[in-house]
């Protein structure tokens, strides 16, 4: 069982990094990419496993808070769990003592999923957001579809929001991954920001 899990989290993996990105849509019209100086979506709940599912708003997140949000494309996939959030693990304490008062984690996943990656990987005061429906994703377009592989998944991303509004923005080309200090979605970039 493991190891079909393993490789299905490679093949997500896999999957994220070659997919194109495409402008997410609501009824007819096509939504702006969130930039920096916008406002970050602030109607809409993502999930978290407190007691069982339950709805965090996004205000709650955000509103008169400095907090580093990362994107990931999968929970447990192979270079979210070994490299992007391994990075925001070690680096949560510089983070905090540079005045962020929240570092977040999101990814088009249930509650289930992102308390189980939050468990297996120790993340520890990391808040892991569940956006199953892809809903916070789809109002920044954030997002890339992988079609019937596993449909809208978040970009690989980094951003500070302070109190609502995007300071920084750091995409990634759909799952593509930037480690360390240069351009790119790691928290050493994160923090060279702050």
């Amino acid at each position: 069982m493991m190891m079909r899990l393993a490789k299905i989290a490679g093949m997500i993996g896999t999957a994220a990094a070659f997919a194109p990105r495409r402008m997410a849509t609501r009824g007819a019209g096509a939504l702006r990419m969130l930039s920096e100086g916008d406002s970050v979506p602030m109607d809409g709940e993502f999930m978290v496993l407190k007691d069982g599912p339950t709805g965090l708003s996004y205000s709650d997140v955000f509103k008169g808070k400095k907090v580093v949000l990362f994107g990931v494309p999968g929970a447990m996939t192979p270079t979210c769990s070994e490299a992007q959030l391994p990075g925001y693990i070690k680096a949560i304490d510089d983070m905090k003592a540079k005045g962020v008062d929240t570092v977040a984690c999101v990814s088009v996943n249930d509650p289930f999923v992102m308390s189980k990656w939050a468990e297996a990987s120790d993340s520890g005061d990391i808040l892991m957001l569940g956006d199953g429906g892809a809903e916070f994703v789809n109002a920044a377009d954030i997002g890339f579809d992988t079609g019937g592989f596993g449909g809208v998944r978040c970009t690989r991303m980094s951003m500070l929001v302070d109190d609502g509004k995007v300071v920084k923005l750091n995409l990634e080309d759909g799952g593509s991954f930037t480690e360390g200090p240069e351009a790119g979605s790691s928290a050493e970039y994160m923090l060279t920001q702050l």
